[in-house]
């Protein structure tokens, strides 16, 4: 398999498609540390972070047949488990909400399950505006919110910081126009809370 590692990701894609269990071997190997951390990171929960990316190539190793990435395979797999967070956190976030139901702590006038389906209806939204973004835009505004630097996502992406920084702001301004009137209802919420 240790010629395996010299394969790019696009050539171990293409093995894969071809029921190739030694690519799907190393695409593993590359990506399972990077995957784990980020999902760590986000859930503080390792074992749920584990779950996620262990679904996640289970995932890719049910759907290699129809596989058609059109990005990289390291920005494709990093979207995917982020999706797979989030999904994670909207189901803390629902159980929470039917625990608090269940054991009365929640009063006739409370709105936190209307901010929950505001809340989820904003993530939709903000999923599809990502997805209408250019691929490396979308990926290094991808990774600016996984906390890297200008810097990291530079290197990562093998592009200049100020190619970085374009790309940013060209995310943000995408999403401050067509997502305008829900950061106004954020604000609200927020406002609300304190």
């Amino acid at each position: 398999m240790d010629h395996y590692c010299t394969y790019s990701d696009e050539a171990l894609i293409e093995l894969l498609q071809r029921n190739d269990h030694k690519a799907f071997a190393e695409l593993y190997e590359r990506y399972w540390d990077k995957l784990l951390f980020l999902a760590g990171k986000k859930l503080d929960d390792l074992y749920e972070a584990e779950h996620i990316v262990q679904d996640l190539f289970l995932d890719l190793w049910n759907r290699r047949a129809e596989l058609d990435i059109q990005q990289s395979v390291g920005g494709y797999l990093v979207v995917a488990v982020k999706y797979r967070i989030i999904n994670a956190q909207a189901k803390r976030y629902k159980q929470s909400v039917r625990y608090k139901e269940n054991t009365s702590v929640l009063t006739p006038h409370d709105n936190s399950t209307e901010n929950w389906l505001t809340l989820r209806e904003l993530q939709g939204n903000l999923h599809h505006q990502l997805a209408r973004l250019p691929e490396k835009c979308a990926l290094a505004f991808s990774l600016r919110d996984d906390g890297l630097s200008y810097k990291q996502i530079a290197a990562e992406m093998n592009i200049s910081e100020k190619t970085v920084e374009m790309h940013i702001s060209r995310a943000f301004k995408a999403l401050r126009t067509s997502l305008g009137s829900f950061i106004n209802f954020l604000i609200l919420i927020c406002s609300s809370l304190l």
